[in-house]
């Protein structure tokens, strides 16, 4: 996986779309909400959200760690090496993300996201 096959990963899901936010991230967003991110200076790295239970975990591999600016408390991590997760992971991990953040979502907006998918 690389920043471009994880790019194609993010437009693929239903409502997905990509900006630039705070700055200088690369932000791929359902309906406006960030899922998953890369700084557009180091596309070697991808900051995703992941559900409780699976935090600890995924941080203790090498390669991974929570997000840095406090992203940690929000349940974010930071992929420093592509490579650590295999692409069936990077897909997993990322539908995920979207899925987290899409049940956040109203529910007139989850409904409205049934119809594209």
């Amino acid at each position: 996986m690389h920043i471009e096959q994880l790019r194609e990963l993010c437009l693929s899901l239903p409502g997905t779309s990509e900006g630039i936010k705070y700055g200088d991230q690369l932000c791929f967003m359902v309906m406006g909400k960030v899922f998953c991110s890369s700084n557009v200076k180091n596309l070697d790295k991808a900051n995703f959200k992941v559900d409780e239970e699976e935090f600890e975990e995924i941080c203790e591999r090498e390669g991974i760690a929570p997000a840095p600016y406090g992203g940690a408390k929000f349940k974010w991590v930071q992929v420093s090496d592509f490579d650590c997760l295999s692409d069936g992971e990077w897909q997993d991990y990322i539908q995920k993300a979207y899925a987290i953040v899409r049940a956040k979502l109203p529910k007139k907006v989850q409904a409205e996201l049934e119809r594209l998918a």
